[in-house]
């Protein structure tokens, strides 16, 4: 999917046909378009969004998605059928040139947004193919609506994919950007009612009362599992919903005046409570570990003690060490000579005074024995008290991490309190908003924790059920026909799902291989990023403990999510370019060009971080498209661009208002050139200009 125009025609803001063409030079593949907030950045990224996917595909922030067209278009009094949005999109695919047209007139907002006309053309061997059959079908084939948000995104929310609880999308955008989603929805297919559930149905029909009701109940426990299923996705996506919306109020309040010092504390205080966590449960791992491995000891102090007095009272009786072996008088007996040359001849008296000796001599394997014991309750209890001596350590530090969390959290509440108190009515709905979404965000962890307890309890079930069927023998063919036909979809399902893990396994090692070569330009320090075996991308670093050197994850702040997730993503855009080329089981699988499309990446990151994020996103794809503000880019990013002659096509929005928005500028430097960024006017709207 390679980009060349997106043309807006009357799309929230931006009044009358707008358009941009896209970079598509490899070695200058950036888009810059340049808009101060709410210029109309995040209207652009929405416009990809709707052109490709409706309104299912807007962003969780874009305000009023009911309310489509130009505001000043809509009350021009003009015919509500004449009057209409409209998104085109072109882009080259493959071997064809493909215009997706979405449009939505005043009558039809009016009747139902939610049914705009879409179009798709296609070019192909010098032919144009106008109104494409299957539209939608057209567009999901290119950009699953699963995909769509890993390439057109708002680069601010995109550290969420750092999360620790958002593993399953991370899980979910490998299977989809990589071509494994076919191989989940072939197992979801088996596993559906209308094929293992037929199957199950009639072995129910042709067989015993006690296997019936056993069937009776894998099938009641295979409908919760779905249920669950669907709630848990469901249940992350509100979850995702809450964390986008605090971000939102979080960035709300600190654009207000009476609340941005509070909240930039607030930020602050965030990012150390995170870090914080870490580390307590860093400490508590290790905790762990000593305890699994040697924890014994802690407790072996008797044993020790008593094991010491036999070794010294076998000493003191002259047991061990032995004078004399009884290997070694057997072998003196053996060889028929004594060690002063005399013959030991059977029935001689040489040979009975040394046969008498066997019966005070030591025992060779006892001696050994005892030995070993004593270099063991050695050990035992050196280890003992570095155990006791590492225990006290870690319970200290573990103590006094809780203790400052607990500081943190009394200053984050003092913090709300402040804020919900202003005299101000908007810092106070903000900050009553913000509360909510946290508390039904703790509702729904908590929620998703029992849900995967009851997933657990009905699997461990179902093993137990399907163990118990297998065991009752059928005595007739039609129940044993039944049962084979039953096994042989389990069969089915379980070597696919086989065959998706390996996939997935053989992938990781490649991925990592990408996301770190990614992240490495953004992190000047010695970390690595890792994807781990259930899906949490964590960047770690060396730590040195005692004597040894042990990897552990490093506390994540937002800009260091936001550079993971960012490096995750170009992995996969990467990654999914050259799939066929990739060596796994699925050899072959046909690979895509993607471009990035991302509103404001420098949002939410520090001087340090945006120089690094800044030389990372041209090689997160062939076509880079970034919106970004006057204050994201001046400074470090505009040195790295400027420098790296990157930038292949360059834009800038003109906002048309009776105002300028505070904190935004009249007018900005680029390539030393001003540029008009506000002009005057009695009605809102924002035009595109190139540079």
């Amino acid at each position: 999917m390679i980009l060349e125009r997106l043309v807006v025609e009357n799309f929230r803001q931006f009044r009358g046909r707008q358009e941009i063409v896209f970079a598509d030079n490899r070695s200058r593949n950036v888009t810059l378009v340049h808009a101060e907030n709410g210029f109309g950045k995040t209207t652009l990224l929405n416009a990809f969004r709707w052109a490709l996917h409706g309104d299912d595909g807007l962003t969780d922030d874009f305000e009023k998605p009911e309310e489509i067209i130009n505001d000043v278009e809509a009350r021009s009094g003009r015919d509500p059928n004449e009057v209409a949005a409209a998104v085109e999109l072109t882009f080259k695919h493959d071997l064809e040139r493909i215009t997706i047209t979405r449009k939505l007139t005043l009558a039809q907002q009016r009747a139902d947004h939610h049914k705009p006309l879409l179009t798709v053309e296609v070019m192909r061997d010098g032919q144009t193919f106008n109104n494409v059959a299957g539209p939608a079908q057209k567009i999901r084939t290119i950009v699953p609506e699963g995909i769509a948000e890993f390439l057109f995104f708002n680069g601010e929310n995109i550290d969420h994919l750092a999360m620790e609880e958002n593993s399953a999308k991370v899980a979910e955008a490998i299977r989809v950007m990589l071509g494994l989603e076919l191989l989940k929805t072939t197992i979801n297919d088996l596993k559906h009612p209308n094929v293992r559930g037929k199957f199950v149905k009639e072995l129910r029909d042709h067989t015993s009362e006690e296997k019936q009701a056993l069937l009776d109940e894998q099938q009641a426990g295979d409908a919760d599992l779905a249920k669950i299923g669907e709630r848990r996705a469901q249940v992350g996506k509100e979850i995702e919903s809450c964390d986008r919306e605090v971000q939102l109020i979080e960035h709300k309040l600190e654009a207000n005046r009476e609340a941005a010092e509070l909240q930039l504390r607030r930020g602050r205080l965030q990012t150390d409570e995170r870090e914080l966590q870490a580390k307590r449960t860093e400490t508590t791992r290790r905790l762990s570990r000593l305890i699994a491995e040697d924890g014994y000891t802690l407790f072996a102090q008797g044993l020790v003690a008593r094991g010491r007095e036999i070794v010294a009272a076998l000493r003191a009786e002259g047991k061990i060490p032995a004078r004399v072996l009884n290997t070694f008088l057997q072998e003196l007996l053996e060889s028929g000579n004594c060690i002063c040359k005399r013959c030991l001849e059977p029935g001689s008296d040489h040979r009975k005074a040394v046969e008498n000796l066997l019966t005070i001599a030591g025992d060779q394997e006892f001696n050994n024995a005892v030995g070993a014991l004593d270099h063991a309750l050695g050990l035992i209890d050196g280890v003992s008290s570095k155990t006791r001596e590492n225990l006290q350590v870690f319970n200290a530090e573990r103590l006094e991490l809780s203790t400052q969390i607990r500081r943190v959290e009394e200053e984050l509440e003092e913090i709300h309190q402040k804020l919900g108190a202003k005299n101000d009515n908007q810092v106070q709905e903000l900050e009553e908003a913000r509360r909510n979404h946290l508390l039904k965000r703790d509702s729904l962890q908590k929620e998703l924790g029992r849900l995967g307890e009851k997933e657990e309890a009905l699997k461990a079930r179902a093993a137990e059920i399907k163990k118990a069927v297998d065991a009752i023998v059928e005595s007739e063919e039609q129940a044993r026909l039944a049962q084979r036909r039953m096994d042989a979809v389990d069969d089915c399902i379980k070597t696919l799902e086989d065959i998706l893990a390996a996939e997935i396994a053989e992938l990781r090692p490649e991925l990592n291989k990408e996301i770190n070569r990614h992240f490495k330009d953004v992190i000047d320090k010695d970390y690595w990023c890792e994807l781990s075996e259930d899906f949490k991308l964590r960047a770690r670093k060396q730590v040195i403990s005692g004597s040894t050197t042990e990897a552990t994850d490093v506390a994540a702040n937002t800009a260091l999510r936001q550079s993971l997730s960012l490096a995750f993503v170009g992995s996969l855009v990467s990654m999914a370019a050259k799939r066929a080329e990739i060596p796994t089981i699925l050899f072959g699988v046909s690979g895509s060009v993607y471009p990035v499309v991302m509103d404001s990446p420098f949002g939410s990151l520090d001087l340090s971080y945006r120089e690094g994020v800044a030389k990372m996103l041209p090689s997160l794809a062939n076509q880079v498209v970034a919106f970004v503000s006057s204050s994201q880019y001046n400074g470090p990013v505009e040195n790295v661009f400027s420098k790296g002659g990157l930038i292949g096509k360059r834009y800038y929005l003109v906002y048309h208002g009776p105002k300028l928005p505070a904190e935004a500028r009249q007018q900005l430097r680029i390539e030393g050139e001003n540029v008009q960024l506000y002009q005057q006017s009695a009605e809102e709207f924002t035009v595109i200009k190139e540079i």
